[in-house]
């Protein structure tokens, strides 16, 4: 049966160049469909940005690379007419993301770790809880939003999709409602947004997980290179079992606003 999505990403900078091929590797084997990945090098770059028609980019700005893939993604919906999911190649998908994608709703975006206390924080200690750009999937039916969050992203002065997505939401007009959702036999509970006529769909934190601590069944694990020991490090849990790779303090979970190497990690002189 042939696909009705397609997977995308985007890969720049030394810390990610060598997971390309084991994270393109397992994308093939466990969803059987092959990833649009666009590499950016010092030598592209500008290539892409007249490509995508990006008119400003602002490189000392934190999170700049979302706005090119959010073009990218935009771009590749008018192309092909399907789904389009972006995944960050610091996520290991674990089974077949097909069930994910056929849910009903307008976008999919996985949940972001600390529930009040998730970034961007001002926003998710209104919410309750925050969504996580690193996997996301966006149908046809999201152009209109999501031009609207890339125009913000573009004329703000914070780039982060993350960052402009929570903002339009809590300052906005919406319905929140918790939906209970059977995937693979296991019952999850999603969180839905109806607003601007769309359904945004939030996936239970253990659908994917970040920075997990075992195997439960979930669909991927998406892990913080740095808190993990490096690129060598996180790429073992490409072939590894999660239970025996005890890598990481999981700092992300208790100090989230602490982006130092984990101590943990330079005690134990893992390399």
């Amino acid at each position: 049966m042939k696909n009705n999505y397609l997977i995308s990403t985007i890969c720049f900078g030394n810390k990610y160049i060598p997971i390309i091929e084991k994270w393109e590797e397992r994308i093939n084997k466990k969803c059987n469909i092959k990833a649009d990945i666009l590499i950016i090098d010092n030598l592209i770059l500008k290539t892409i940005i007249n490509e995508l028609n990006i008119n400003v980019l602002n490189f000392n700005n934190y999170a700049w690379w979302d706005i090119i893939r959010l073009k990218k993604n935009l771009k590749l919906i008018e192309l092909h007419n399907k789904p389009i999911v972006h995944i960050d190649m610091d996520i290991i998908i674990e089974k077949d993301i097909k069930d994910i994608i056929n849910l009903s709703y307008d976008i999919i975006i996985s949940k972001e770790i600390g529930e009040d206390s998730a970034y961007p924080q001002e926003y998710s200690k209104k919410l309750g809880f925050g969504g996580c750009s690193g996997f996301y999937c966006l149908k046809p039916t999201s152009k209109i939003f999501m031009n609207n969050i890339l125009k913000n992203m573009e004329e703000g002065d914070i780039y982060s999709d993350q960052y402009n997505i929570m903002k339009y939401l809590v300052e906005n007009d919406k319905e929140i409602i918790y939906q209970k959702e059977i995937l693979d036999n296991k019952e999850y509970t999603n969180i839905i947004i109806n607003i601007d006529n769309i359904k945004i769909c939030v996936l239970d934190f253990n659908i994917i997980i970040r920075d997990p601590i075992i195997n439960n069944g979930q669909y991927a694990n998406h892990i913080n290179i740095d808190n993990v020991g490096g690129t060598n490090n996180f790429l073992k849990y490409f072939n590894e079992e999660l239970e025996k790779l005890p890598l990481t303090c999981r700092c992300g979970k208790k100090h989230l606003n602490d982006y130092n190497i984990c101590s943990h990690i330079k005690d134990r002189k893992i390399i």
